[in-house]
Formats: structure tokens, sequence, C-alpha cells
């Protein structure tokens, strides 16, 4: 399994420990794991496939991150003894271990991890903050270019000189993640496609030029 950039477990090794005191569970792509409001009873540590975090927000959904193996979600509630603050739903088929947060506490507190628990919680609520400012700086196709580029680098496969992303994002969840509206999407992508950047089929993006995508991303290498 990976260690998710954000995750505050130190090795392999803790990541097998806390592994061993859940439950394994599976969960099909679209499916919700946890939802925002609902009491946080339990933590789910990802072990292969991706999901979205999200907030309700004036009637429709807003895409806060992604994230991958290694990460131990729904910590925040539990460490805040607090309701979730956001849902989870699987982008892709999802395995992990289901683990109590009684659990996770005592689990925690065994090894001396509060610290590294709550500074791994503020850091990925900070990029998310750092990120929707930085995306509102910019025109539509440039914040489509830095998403393409950053999800390449998070779960793309490299073919070639290709990258394909093979997760089933539609038009209105790429439009909540980088703050547009779906049309804005539709002839972002309609452009980098006519550029020879990009192909779209019915689950898949293929970016044919990532170092392009970075120029017009407005990315430093």
């Amino acid at each position: 399994m990976q260690k998710d950039a954000t995750s505050p477990l130190e090795d392999e090794g803790q990541l097998r420990e806390l592994e061993s005191l859940g439950t394994p569970v599976t969960f099909q792509a679209g499916q919700t794991i946890f939802t925002e409001g609902h009491p946080s009873r339990t933590v789910l540590l990802l072990k292969e496939g991706h999901v979205i975090v999200s907030k309700a927000g004036d009637g429709s959904e807003i895409l806060l991150a992604t994230r991958g193996p290694g990460v131990v979600l729904g910590d925040e509630g539990v460490l805040m003894s607090e309701v979730r603050s956001a849902s989870i739903r699987a982008l892709t088929e999802v395995s992990g271990v289901d683990i109590s947060a009684e659990d996770l506490i005592r689990f925690i507190n065994e090894k001396q991890l509060w610290p590294g628990m709550y500074r791994s919680a503020v850091i990925r609520r900070r990029e998310s903050d750092e990120e929707r400012a930085l995306l509102a700086r910019h025109n539509v196709k440039v914040r489509l270019a830095r998403w393409l580029v950053a999800m390449a680098e998070e779960m793309g496969e490299q073919s070639g000189d290709d990258w394909l992303i093979d997760v089933a994002f539609s038009q209105q969840d790429i439009a909540s993640r980088i703050g547009s509206s779906r049309e804005g999407v539709a002839t972002a992508l309609r452009h980098l496609r006519e550029e020879g950047l990009v192909s779209t089929g019915r689950q898949t993006l293929t970016l044919h030029d990532v170092q392009a995508l970075r120029a017009t991303a407005q990315l430093k290498e």
C-alpha cells in the first residue's frame, strides 16, 4: 500500500498495525463512504482506489479534494469529537479497513501520534484553502490545465508520451473542483482537444503533452 503525502503515519509498520485493528471493507465507484453532518464513529484506512471529499453548498456539491491509498479518512471528526465536516464518496472501486473511533484514539495515544494527526488535518485543510484561492486568480482553461496536471501526477498511468487518467470524472465533478460551470469546463476541454493536448473517452482522460499542459497551466518546472 502506498503512503499518501498527507498521512501522519511514519512508516509501513504503523500502517499495518493500524490495519490490524479494523475490518476489511469495499466500496463501488460512486458509493458514499461518509456523509457530512453524520456522527464520526469510524475512520477508513484507504488501501486501494481514490475518493472525492466534498461539502454541500447552495444546492450543489463542492469538491474539496481527491485522496489516494495510505490516508486515514474521517479522522478529523473523530479527533475533534465532532460530526463529519465533509462527505466522502468512492471515485473508483475502493478497498480499505474500517476502524472504530475508539480503536483509533487508543492507537494514537499508544503511539503518541496526536501532534502528527493534528498537523495532517491542518495541512489537508490548508492545501484545499490555498488551492481554491490560487484557482480563483486564473481563467477556466488555466484552472482546468492545472487540475489535469495534478490528476496525472496523483492517479495517472504513463503510456509512452501519454498519461491516462482512467477515472470517471463527470464535467460537473471537474467544474465543482476548479470553481467553474459545467459549460465552462466543456468549452475549455474542447480547446485543449483542438490543441492536441487532451483526448476524452467515456470514462477516461488522456493527456498527450504534459509539458505543454504545464505551460498552459502557468506552472513552473
